[in-house]
């Protein structure tokens, strides 16, 4: 699992979550990176690293500052994703030539359970 901290503009947040927020670019973490090996799949064990992804963006978001999580999914996880509340933005850009492209998805901090995280 990889998570960096990015930025989003509010433009390319879903309709619903744009009406409360400043028009400069947003602070948000970014999942760049969440894989398990194909042996060890169907365990629970993407669920548990995406837990820590939350709670490392609720942390952010207490100490500096933060909107929510920004994941570029690959088509096949967009389904994962779309059980923990990630819903699709407006914007993709650039091109992978013959690869698929991902899908930008953002979950709100409100989202992002306050206490003890039961996925």
């Amino acid at each position: 699992m990889t998570v960096s901290p990015a930025q989003i503009a509010i433009d390319h947040l879903p309709a619903a979550q744009r009406k409360r927020l400043p028009h400069y670019p947003l602070p948000v973490l970014r999942l760049a990176r969440l894989a398990v090996a194909e042996p060890a799949q169907g365990r629970g064990i993407g669920r548990l690293l995406l837990r820590v992804a939350l709670r490392l963006t609720r942390e952010m978001s207490a100490a500096l500052g933060g909107v929510g999580l920004v994941v570029d999914a690959k088509s096949e996880a967009m389904t994962f994703y779309r059980r923990y509340g990630f819903e699709p933005l407006d914007v993709l850009e650039g091109s992978l030539g013959d690869c698929p492209e991902p899908v930008s998805m953002f979950l709100p901090l409100s989202g992002i359970p306050d206490g003890p995280m039961h996925l």
